[in-house]
C-alpha cells in the first residue's frame, strides 16, 4: 500500500470536481482524481496541478460508477492500494427523464448518486486512516420537474448523510447542498461561491 494519505474526489474531471481538487491542492493535500470517460482531460488536469503544486502527490483512477459495485470491489481497487483519509462524493449526472428512459436509467442514477457513494463511505469507515472525513455533494433543489431520477437518487444520499452524521466518532460525515452551480450564465462567479461554501465546510 502507498503509505501517503490521499483524498479521493469522485467526478474529478468536471468543473465542480476540478474546483474541489483545487481547494485541497491549495491545502497541500494529496489527491486521487476519479474519472470515467475523460482520460485525456484528467491527464491534462493532473499536469496542470503538478505545475502549480509540485509538492503534492496526484493519482488517477477510472471506474464507471453507473455500474453497481460491492464494498469488496472498492476495497480491492482503491483502499488496499491507497491510504484514503478523505472522500468527496461528487460524481453526478444531470439528465432529464424522458419516455426513452427506463428502470435502467433510474438505477444508473441510484448507483452514481447513492449506492456506490454509500459503499465508498463504508470502506472509509472501516479503514485504518486517522482523522477521516466524507463530504457528500447533494443539491438544495431536488424538486426540479422532469429530473425525477436525479432528484430521488440525490435525496437518498441527502437523507443518508443526515441519518449518519455524528454517529461515528472516528469519521466526520458532512453534506454540502450547493445552489445551482452549473450550467450558469456566470460560471466563474458560481464556482467562486461554491468554493467559499466548500472551504467553510472543511475549516
Amino acid at each position: 500500500m502507498n503509505n501517503k494519505e490521499y483524498i479521493l474526489v469522485t467526478g474529478a474531471s468536471g468543473k465542480l470536481g476540478k474546483t474541489i481538487c483545487e481547494i485541497f491542492a491549495e491545502r497541500n493535500e494529496n489527491i486521487i482524481f476519479h474519472y470515467f470517460n475523460s482520460n485525456q482531460n484528467v491527464d491534462l488536469l493532473i499536469e496542470e496541478f503538478k505545475k502549480k503544486h509540485n509538492q503534492i502527490y496526484l493519482e488517477k483512477i477510472r471506474i464507471d460508477l453507473s455500474n453497481l459495485y460491492s464494498v469488496h470491489y472498492f476495497n480491492e481497487k482503491i483502499f488496499k492500494n491507497y491510504q484514503i483519509k478523505g472522500l468527496v462524493n461528487n460524481a453526478s449526472i444531470y439528465i432529464k427523464d424522458s419516455k426513452k428512459n427506463n428502470d435502467k436509467f433510474f438505477h444508473k442514477n441510484m448507483n452514481i448518486h447513492f449506492r456506490n457513494p454509500v459503499s465508498l463511505i463504508s470502506c472509509l469507515i472501516n479503514s485504518c486512516a486517522k482523522e477521516k472525513f466524507v463530504i457528500n455533494i447533494t443539491d438544495n433543489n431536488l424538486t426540479e420537474p422532469y429530473y425525477q431520477s436525479y432528484n430521488k437518487s440525490k435525496l437518498h444520499l441527502s437523507e443518508f448523510s443526515q441519518s449518519i452524521e455524528g454517529r461515528h466518532k472516528e469519521i466526520s460525515i458532512k453534506e454540502l447542498k450547493p445552489g445551482k452551480v452549473l450550467p450558469s450564465k456566470n460560471i466563474r462567479r458560481s464556482l467562486s461561491i461554491f468554493k467559499q461554501e466548500f472551504n467553510k465546510l472543511i475549516e
